[in-house]
């Protein structure tokens, strides 16, 4: 079967399955956009419902005719039932606009009434654009055809008044024309906000999936840079062990013999690191042949941030000072970070360094004021180099994610990180024990 008979017959299959919904059909569960736009409809229909009862009082009062007297009592009650359609629709559409169709195609068969009542048809309109609203095409063009079929059935008059089907049709043309622009616009909008929606979502998502892959590649660089601190101090246990027995005279063959094996795991712990950092490493990245920067490279990314252009103010701990070479690279990273932050968001900001050890613990305080003019013939983000030297090229900065990378070093550490906004500026502290153990609890941020 070729594909057009085929779509033809999927296309007769749905319209015919909306005249059944129509006719039959269950309906769905209205969307409302909150509880109270719920109540707001419902409150609604049910004023209508009593304006109609309202409008209809007068009938009884002074009203000869067909509608006189004790006929005119039980076409108020007619009216009443066939009303209730409006309040049913507001739950469910289908069923309210099938009440009112069928008041409006049965009533004139009841002895007493009249053949056309404009109070049917206004119902009839009310459900009709109600349930339009929610169900669209090519429900509406079901609904809008059946709704004319009473109006052109019980045509009023002897002769018969072919003026008055002709000016409901028209009217109900009309909504007909305007419910589906309206639904048009409608179900736009909806499918706009939903696709508004998922963008926001996949913005989202990209970004979650920015912030883990930053992470990640940060910690890979740290482990990487852990694996040269720690290698030098395996390499050095490797060395003294070996060397022990031409150093120390008179050992006996046990104790030889065991450093020999200190010797040798250490040698095998090195050949597992190095295992683990070609694991690590990038592809393609051959690492760098430089030692790792510590607390006495510092100054050195002050004189650079000045050779830049900024205002830096530097206070160190005296010359000579010692501490653990992972808490030296930790505040090095640190203070390179925060000058590179303050080079891209604050430019020309005067900046102040602060490090001082002390109590087991190394502080470290970076604070830049607000923002002034860039200097000329610099540039924002090249303030501080961010390849793990005080002079190379860039090409490893955290770009963004300097704030993680630098929680995730602290925590390493066992320390804290205090980092956010001060007089206008921006400020970060750490506090780095320097003897092993974590700094206590407190609110890191």
């Amino acid at each position: 079967m070729s594909e057009q008979p085929r779509t033809r017959r999927r296309t007769g299959d749905a319209v015919l399955g909306a005249l059944v919904q129509v006719l039959i059909g269950r309906d769905d569960r209205p969307q409302w956009s909150s509880p109270r736009r719920r109540r707001q409809a419902y409150a609604a229909a049910w004023l209508f419902w009593v304006l109609v009862a309202l409008a209809s009082l007068p009938v009884l009062h002074g009203y000869t005719g067909p509608h006189g007297g004790a006929e005119a009592a039980g076409w108020l009650e007619i009216v009443l039932a066939v009303g209730a359609a409006v309040p049913v629709a507001a739950r469910y559409a289908l069923l309210g606009w099938r009440i009112a169709f069928l008041g409006v195609l049965v009533t004139p068969l009841i002895p007493g009434q009249n053949q056309v009542d404009t109070g049917y048809y206004l119902i009839l309109g009310v459900t009709y654009a109600v349930a339009g609203l929610r169900y669209g095409t090519p429900r509406l063009w079901w609904m809008g055809a059946l709704t004319l079929i009473p109006v052109w059935l019980w045509t009023p008059g002897q002769p018969r008044d072919w003026a008055y089907p002709v000016r409901v049709t028209i009217v109900f043309a009309v909504l007909t024309g305007v419910l589906y622009a309206a639904g048009r616009w409608r179900r736009d909008r909806l499918a706009l906000t939903a696709q508004q929606h998922r963008t926001r979502e996949q913005a989202e998502f990209a970004r979650q999936q920015g912030e883990r892959s930053a992470v990640l590649e940060e910690r890979a660089r740290i482990a990487r840079e852990m694996h040269d601190v720690v290698a030098h101090h395996m390499s050095m246990i490797a060395v003294q062990a070996e060397t022990a027995p031409y150093r120390i005279g008179g050992l006996s063959g046990p104790a030889e013999q065991e450093f020999a094996a200190l010797s040798q795991a250490a040698r095998e712990a090195l050949t597992d690191m190095r295992k683990l950092l070609r694991v690590l490493r990038d592809s393609g990245d051959a690492g760098e042949r430089s030692p790792q920067p510590g607390l006495a490279d510092v100054p050195a990314l002050a004189d650079t941030a000045r050779r830049a252009g900024a205002s830096v103010d530097l206070a160190m701990p005296p010359p000579g000072t010692e501490v653990p070479s992972a808490v030296g690279l930790t505040a090095y990273r640190i203070v390179q970070e925060s000058l590179s932050n303050a080079g891209r968001h604050a430019p020309g900001a005067p900046v102040r360094i602060d490090i001082a050890n002390g109590s087991g613990t190394l502080r470290v305080a970076v604070v830049n004021g607000a923002g002034g003019p860039v200097p000329a013939g610099t540039g924002p983000a090249d303030t501080v180099p961010a390849n793990g030297n005080a002079a190379g090229p860039p090409g490893h900065g955290l770009a963004g994610h300097g704030l993680a990378g630098m929680r995730e070093r602290v925590a390493l550490l066992g320390g804290r990180l205090e980092a956010g906004p001060q007089d206008g500026g921006f400020a970060v502290r750490a506090e780095l024990p320097v003897g092993g153990a974590e700094v206590p609890a407190g609110d890191a941020r």
